[in-house]
């Protein structure tokens, strides 16, 4: 249970991992990662890339591996990944890039679900793309 008219959804009662209180990653800013920095990670395997984006744009492109749970389906999507998405892995959450609030959304609905391990990509899809890094593609829209 949160306080709702409270933005940063403060709990008032002890969430999934016993806290209470203002969550880890609101204590400041919601924690961010340049694209450059994202790809190191990709490198290295550390991290689970979750593309927040509608299922239709991931079909057609995506960051190879990596999974999609679109923002705007959240409601009837998450029930599905509840389960099965980890708490103990490293989230990099991404979306359309410029000022697409997506990642940024999903993040904030993960923290109180016991998320608190996790970076939202600045610039998204458009900086990773634009930066030449490995994306797996589909054009016709669907994934073979």
């Amino acid at each position: 249970m949160v306080n709702a008219l409270n933005p940063l959804g403060i709990r008032w009662l002890p969430g999934p991992d016993g806290r209470v209180g203002i969550p880890r990653a609101y204590e400041s800013r919601l924690p961010e990662t340049t694209v450059d920095e994202a790809f190191r990670i990709y490198q290295s395997g550390e991290g689970l890339f979750v593309d927040s984006r509608d299922a239709e744009d991931f079909e057609k492109d995506h960051i190879p591996g990596a999974i999609n749970i679109p923002q705007r389906r959240w409601a009837e999507v998450w029930p599905e990944w509840q389960s099965q998405l980890p708490r103990e892995r490293l989230l990099l959450l991404y979306c359309y890039g410029g000022h697409c609030g997506l990642s940024t959304r999903q993040a904030k609905r993960l923290l109180p679900e016991g998320y608190e391990d996790f970076l939202i990509i600045d610039h998204g899809w458009d900086g990773w793309t634009k930066a030449g890094h490995p994306a797996e593609r589909h054009p016709q829209g669907k994934a073979d």
